[in-house]
């Protein structure tokens, strides 16, 4: 089409050009004749984007996750480094924060944990001039990889940073206050913070009718499931957690899914209910391992090595130990040094190995502050000494747990 003919019949071919050099600017008028002859919305010409195609491309982003919770790895990472491109070149920060916060998730599950730390917070930059409330996610995202690195102090830092910024600005949107809440409760209960986990996951059941999202329900049903066990409240947190099972069937995310299968196998073997905690278990095993998710097959494995040890199969939960140890390396600090106390329990026949396994723990449990578990671990250790005939030993690592726990208080 020449500058003649889009002009036609109420404009000259000179405005045209005048317009497409920037010597002139097109009145309202203009631009609605221009987009009907040229078949766009009037949008387009001002945006440079079509009015659908910011849907177009969250849908797409939506495909991309489901890809990853499926374990087309290679297929998320391609879209979402598309995804990213183009909504950074139609300037939609949001998106383009969205399709980050993405390729962060899919580091994250691989293990790769400062790479995803670094996605995250390039997330949250690209965010910086939009509401706090928008940069849950990416805020989130960086507080689980801080975790994964041992430090749960700085993880519950960021989260209480953003969370007391929305709130002085005064902001009320459920959905994200809900995600903020929901990661501190776990980080509270890791540390021993049983009193402010408690407060946080009341906020949580308030704001439940009001969460319209089911990723955010689905998330909340699964923290305050792990705050109902940790008050020994079982039929509550399986009821919660069936709940999660539900609104993460709604988005069809298989690893989400394996998320609830395991810490359904959690409550089961807190009950004793062995077979049907390993069923669970099992499936989130082989969930994970479809989606290539290690940090989340890593845990599963050491819930497994806990039911066989519970089962008396001692060998079957040394291997599974010593597989979840070897995909972790030196990442992950918690899990990791939840894997060498099972280790320990798995080896009590051998006072050298368990002991050796037991303070590895404890050194990794010092390192990451979680003063409940470091407790546990030293009652292991006590357990042990006192086994093997060392009473004074077993005492000695009794009175350090006990003053553990008093300082945290």
């Amino acid at each position: 089409m020449t500058q003649a003919e889009l002009a036609a019949p109420h404009y000259t071919h000179a405005y045209v050009s005048a317009i497409e050099a920037g010597r002139r600017k097109p009145s309202a008028k203009a631009l609605e004749h221009f987009a009907d002859r040229l078949g766009v919305a009037p949008d387009e010409l001002t945006t440079g984007r079509s009015p659908d195609r910011e849907a177009q491309l969250r849908l797409r982003l939506q495909e991309a996750m489901i890809d990853l919770s499926s374990g087309r790895i290679e297929e998320a990472d391609k879209a979402s480094r598309s995804i990213a491109r183009e909504a950074k070149a139609l300037k939609l920060p949001n998106l383009h924060a969205r399709a980050e916060e993405t390729r962060g998730l899919l580091l994250e599950r691989q293990d790769r944990v400062e790479e995803a730390l670094g996605r995250y917070a390039l997330a949250e930059e690209i965010l910086r001039d939009e509401p706090p409330t928008s940069r849950v996610d990416a805020v989130a995202g960086k507080a689980r990889c801080f975790h994964s690195l041992g430090d749960v102090r700085y993880e519950i830092h960021v989260l209480e940073t953003l969370l007391g910024e929305i709130e002085r600005e005064g902001l009320e949107d459920p959905n994200a206050l809900a995600r903020l809440h929901s990661g501190l409760v776990f980080a509270y209960v890791d540390v021993g913070l049983l009193d402010r986990a408690a407060k946080s996951a009341a906020i949580l059941e308030d704001f439940e009718p009001r969460i319209t999202d089911p990723m955010r329900i689905a998330q909340m049903h699964i923290t305050v499931a792990r705050l109902h066990l940790t008050r020994g409240k079982i039929a509550d947190a399986e009821r919660s957690l069936h709940r999660a099972e539900d609104a993460f069937g709604q988005l069809h995310l298989k690893t989400e899914m394996g998320y609830a299968s395991l810490a359904l196998g959690y409550v089961y073997s807190r009950e004793e209910r062995l077979d049907d905690a390993y069923a669970k278990l099992d499936l989130a095993r082989a969930t994970f391992e479809d989606a290539r998710d290690v940090k989340d097959l890593t845990r599963t494995l050491n819930e497994l090595a806990r039911v066989e040890r519970l089962r008396g199969n001692l060998a079957e939960a040394r291997t599974l130990l010593t597989r979840s140890i070897e995909l972790m390396g030196d990442g992950d600090a918690p899990i990791l040094a939840w894997a060498y106390r099972e280790l320990g329990r798995c080896s009590f026949d051998d006072r050298s190995q368990a002991e050796k396994a037991l303070r590895t723990s404890i050194d990794l449990y010092e390192r990451t502050e979680q003063t409940v578990e470091l407790a546990v671990t030293y009652g292991a250790l006590g357990d042990l000494l006192q086994a093997h005939g060392d009473d004074s030993g077993g005492c000695d690592a009794y009175r350090t747990g006990i003053s553990v726990l008093e300082r945290s208080t």
